[in-house]
């Protein structure tokens, strides 16, 4: 017979490893995942069963028994239940809806706090790197006599003629102005020539922004003039402009 049992003394327990779970939560999504199978569709009799069997174990290894636990084991139950009663057409929702919501909504904030924590390692693991400051240069006592002027006055040319190649002077372009008096003479002329001219078209090929802008506003004079007309079918459709017979009065005109 053994010496230590004969002296009473206690025997060592073999170890037993068991997997810590943060919750009830926890131990559920374990237990899905194990199964391999979508979280939507959770096979409550399996999951419910192994949940209960995670529970005995810990109980027989004296650990404590949250309450929350507890409380899902019996929630599990409730599940289940309802689960191998006969379904009836038209009956309430699947009694897994709800667990399920919440495995999933746990899925993520878990995934998020493994995220942070990596963040929080990755920073630990970054020191700051600390440069030292440069030494201040040595000044150094220059004697003017030994200066060769000829050659400073060559480095400062040089220094010179660098700066200007690698900083050209900016070009500047003179503005491209348009006359609004010589496009109101301009536009008479061109409607003249046709009982409708499509005023938005005849825009569009302006090659210069500036002098469709232009082109505008001396259509605006015309009108106002009362030397054209302007009509449109539709909205947002081409403007027509029409001569009514009207001579230009050029000393009416605006000049801009």
């Amino acid at each position: 017979m053994d010496p230590a049992v004969v002296a009473g003394e206690p025997q060592p327990r073999p170890a037993v490893v068991l997997d810590v779970f943060e919750g009830p939560l926890d131990l559920l999504l374990h237990l899905v995942r194990e199964e391999k199978v979508s979280i939507w569709d959770i096979p409550i009799v399996r999951i419910c069963d192994q949940y209960h069997e995670a529970l005995g174990r810990m109980e027989r290894l004296d650990l404590e028994i949250a309450g929350e636990y507890l409380v899902y084991a019996a929630w599990l139950l409730l599940i289940k239940s309802r689960m191998l009663l006969p379904r009836h057409e038209g009956e309430e929702k699947d009694p897994r809806q709800e667990l399920v919501e919440r495995l999933v909504e746990y899925e993520k904030v878990k995934a998020a706090a493994a995220e942070l924590a990596g963040l929080a390692e990755l920073r630990r693991g970054v020191e700051a790197v600390r440069c030292a400051a440069p030494d201040a240069p040595t000044e150094v006592e220059l004697d003017l006599e030994e200066v060769d002027v000829l050659a400073l006055a060559g480095a400062l040319r040089a220094v010179m003629e660098r700066h200007l190649r690698e900083h050209p002077a900016a070009m500047e372009l003179a503005p491209i102005r348009f006359s609004v008096r010589e496009k109101i003479v301009e536009l008479f002329e061109l409607i003249s020539r046709q009982r409708s001219f499509p005023l938005l078209s005849h825009l569009l090929t302006r090659p210069d922004r500036l002098e469709g802008v232009t082109f505008l506003l001396a259509a605006l004079e015309l009108v106002r003039l009362g030397t054209a007309t302007a009509h449109q079918r539709a909205p947002f459709a081409e403007i027509y402009l029409t001569p009514t017979g009207v001579a230009l009065p050029m000393d009416a005109l605006v000049d801009g």
